[in-house]
């Protein structure tokens, strides 16, 4: 991802309504949302609602787990609660 979220944004932005007057923005924010997707970000609360926290809390496995995929896996459940599969 060499690109920096920002300029992904002003890209999509730029291509996605050539009009200049009566600009649709419902246009333009579908672009910047798919633009951000195909980059490979997502959009997530900056808080994890209640939900996602007991989701996230019940995907914690005992036993010989290597660390990163621990964390991959609660992190995968709890954005699973909003929708994000990844």
């Amino acid at each position: 991802m060499s690109k920096t979220l920002h300029s992904i944004i002003a890209s999509a932005i730029q291509d996605a309504d050539k009009k200049y007057f009566f600009e649709d923005y419902a246009v333009q924010s579908k672009a910047v949302l798919a633009a951000i997707k195909k980059s490979g970000f997502v959009i997530v609360p900056a808080t994890p609602s209640e939900e996602m926290i007991e989701a996230g809390t019940k995907a914690i496995a005992t036993g010989h787990v290597k660390p990163t995929e621990h964390v991959k896996n609660v992190y995968q459940t709890m954005l699973a609660v909003i929708g994000i599969k990844i």
